[in-house]
């Protein structure tokens, strides 16, 4: 009997694993627990007993074919979702199946935002909307219309609208005990928040995923909501968390291949977070090369434009300039070929850099036109896939000025040797012929002074706003601060200068979906706008990207609140019109009444200002915070760890100002809103 026994353990070993699984506990397993990764999901529903043929009830062939496609959307597996939205048409032409046309609906919806508009999704989903009164599953019906129309509106950065559609689809699976599509929608809504300007939540959410999927056993959608982390912990500047989730994430993707996209952006996120790092090249170039190697073997050109761009950046900084503006003509090479016109714009200013720095000063100035002309025609532009915004990345407006500073230099010693040419050729054209020496000069000396008066407004105003640039106003508030006159904090309040600096809300939003020449219109409009309220002797200054800084002599604290008000409106009260488009506009706002406190600087008063605007930010945007009294005790130190606890300390009063058509949130505690006035 004990020779027996192992005999028949292995006879019966075999057949208790060929024991197929019905196909009714294969979906509900997958919807409590996931699956390890989508091609072990699809295999395990091909492999069930109870595959429905041709022969089997309409209404088990819709639920299988649908469930394989749902399982392949998204994937690399092709194949798959081609065979079911074949068998999904069939059923629907010839049976009238009326839930087969609506999952293929939603199929193309996926297809359509992906591969052209969001718009062009909305259209297709309307379709299968109107479907929803013939299907008998209404709840079902219901929880897969929200989730989808939360898809478009991320994807057309709606994020308010798109998550709070993506919480009614999550009550409705939480209903049906559909534990995976839970976790599902939770992890869309990590990248929703970040992208909002609200990591912190977007990154609470991630963690709150990232647990239930791996309790329940969901290792395919691991790597995803760990990516998502990392760009959470990224924004809050968060390093060591942000480069723990990255690495997660590239864990889970290294062998699964329907992962590979998600394996590309790890490997190019990590070459980011090195970039980032001083004396970190090495590692830059190493994960960098990897996902470059990667994108090439696979067929995805498009995915090596951004591991090559960190390529030429690192090999840049090593000092192999050569190397790097070769790698970098690759990666714009490869933007141009598939029309990705945000990525050449941001490349370019990363080659301008290295240009630069190559001393090669022509060829740099020539790609910054070609760069400028891009932004300039741009109308329309695809959300990015693969890579993280290099335009905000490369912060490509101080690479300009740089590039601009250069230039404007060249001109003016060019300029200087114009004139001292015309000056030697005045000694001889008086010798030979006054008269005519005579209007030579004066030509001259006008074409010089004309030269001159261009060089000086290019070296104080932004070319895009024709506000006041950066440099000039550093020098302007430097020229005020040594000027004699009276201290405004002990003689006379109303001597004092008001700082406000002001960011414009989800900017990136409006440059995303609309193009960069949408966005250069709102610039030029918000200071159009901002100019109807300047007084004499006041000053607009473009301060960086989409921030400004208004300079406002004899202003006191007092006034800062209506000023605020009066700002707030005159940018967010009606939307920016661009080709027919209403783009509606939105600004964050710090204020405060210089010097507030003896001895304070213009630097460190704007580094409140510039508190207070985080503030603003940090409380709902479209609103500013007005710094209206310090205590005497205060120092600049203390209220730049922290100024909301200074506040609730008491060492500063802070008053804000709601924007317009605004819905006010509850305040923070010691902060009073400044009623809007009719």
């Amino acid at each position: 009997m004990r020779r027996l026994l192992p005999l028949f353990l292995f006879l019966l070993l075999p057949a208790q694993a060929l024991a197929g699984e019905r196909l009714d506990d294969v979906l509900r397993d997958q919807r409590a627990h996931g699956f390890p990764s989508v091609a072990a999901a699809i295999d395990r529903l091909r492999r069930v007993d109870d595959v429905p043929g041709p022969g089997a009830p309409l209404e088990r062939r819709w639920r299988y074919q649908s469930s394989l496609l749902k399982l392949a959307l998204g994937s690399r597996q092709t194949g798959q979702v081609k065979a079911s939205m074949a068998a999904l048409e069939r059923m629907a032409n010839r049976e009238a199946c009326t839930g087969c046309r609506f999952d293929l609906l939603l199929a193309q919806v996926n297809q359509a935002v992906f591969t052209t508009t969001p718009a062009a999704g909305q259209v297709v989903l309307d379709q299968a909307a109107a479907l929803q009164p013939q299907l008998h599953d209404q709840g079902r019906a219901r929880e897969a219309l929200l989730a989808t129309q939360s898809r478009i509106d991320e994807l057309d950065n709606k994020f308010n609208q798109a998550i709070e559609l993506s919480l009614q689809a999550y009550a409705l699976a939480a209903g049906r005990n559909d534990e995976a599509e839970q976790i599902r929608l939770l992890a869309r809504m990590v990248g929703m928040n970040a992208d909002m300007g609200d990591p912190r939540r977007g990154a609470e959410l991630g963690e709150e995923a990232y647990a239930r999927a791996d309790a329940a056993g969901y290792r395919a959608l691991m790597g995803t909501i760990s990516l998502d982390l990392g760009h959470a912990y990224s924004l809050l500047d968060d390093r060591p968390r942000q480069r723990a989730a990255l690495e997660r994430a590239l864990a889970f993707s290294e062998n699964d291949p329907d992962q590979l996209e998600i394996k590309i952006l790890s490997l190019n996120n990590l070459s980011d977070y090195y970039l980032s790092q001083p004396g970190q090249n090495q590692r830059v170039l190493d994960y960098a090369r990897r996902a470059d190697e990667l994108a090439r073997t696979s067929g995805e050109e498009i995915e090596r434009a951004a591991p090559l761009a960190n390529i030429g950046i690192a090999l840049g900084r090593q000092g192999d300039l050569a190397g790097g503006m070769d790698t970098l003509h690759q990666a714009i090479d490869i933007s141009e070929r598939h029309g990705n016109v945000t990525n050449v714009i941001g490349i370019t200013f990363e080659l301008v850099k290295v240009l630069e720095k190559a001393g090669r000063y022509r060829e740099a100035l020539a790609q910054l036109h070609k760069a400028d002309a891009l932004q300039a025609n741009l109308t329309s532009q695809q959300r990015e896939k693969t890579v993280l915004d290099l335009q905000e990345k490369y912060a490509a407006e101080r690479k300009s000025q740089q590039i601009a500073q250069l230039s404007a230099q060249n001109r003016v010693k060019q300029a200087e040797l114009a004139a001292q040419a015309w000056r030697n050729r005045l000694w001889i054209a008086l010798a030979t012929m006054l008269a005519l020496g005579s209007v030579v000069l004066l030509q001259s000396i006008r074409r010089a002074r004309q030269a001159n008066r261009r060089l000086d407004e290019q070296s104080r105003i932004d070319s895009l706003t024709g506000a006041f640039n950066r440099r000039h106003t550093q020098r302007l508030l430097e020229r005020m601060q040594h000027a004699p006159r009276r201290r405004a904090y002990d003689a006379d309040p109303a001597a004092g200068t008001g700082l406000l600096i002001l960011d414009l809300d989800f900017f990136k939003c409006i440059n995303d979906t609309r193009g960069h020449a949408a966005g250069d219109a709102v610039l030029v409009a918000v200071v159009q706008r901002l100019r109807g309220l300047l007084r004499q002797g006041d000053a607009i200054a473009r301060w960086g990207g989409e921030e400004f800084v208004l300079v406002l002599p004899h202003t006191p604290a007092s006034a800062l609140p209506t000023i605020a008000r009066n700002v707030l409106h005159a940018i967010g009260h009606a939307p920016v019109t661009f080709h027919g488009q209403s783009v509606p506009v939105t600004a964050s706002l710090g204020a405060i009444s210089y010097p507030a406190m003896p001895g304070q600087d213009w630097e460190a008063a704007l580094g409140l200002a510039d508190l207070a605007l985080y503030q603003a930010k940090a409380g709902g945007r479209n609103r500013a915070f007005c710094v209206m009294h310090m205590a005497a005790d205060a120092t600049s130190e203390r209220l730049a760890r922290d100024l909301a606890q200074a506040r609730d300390a008491g060492d500063v009063e802070l008053a804000v100002v709601l924007g317009p058509a605004h819905e006010a949130p509850a305040m923070p505690h010691g902060v009073a809103p400044v009623a809007e006035s009719a």
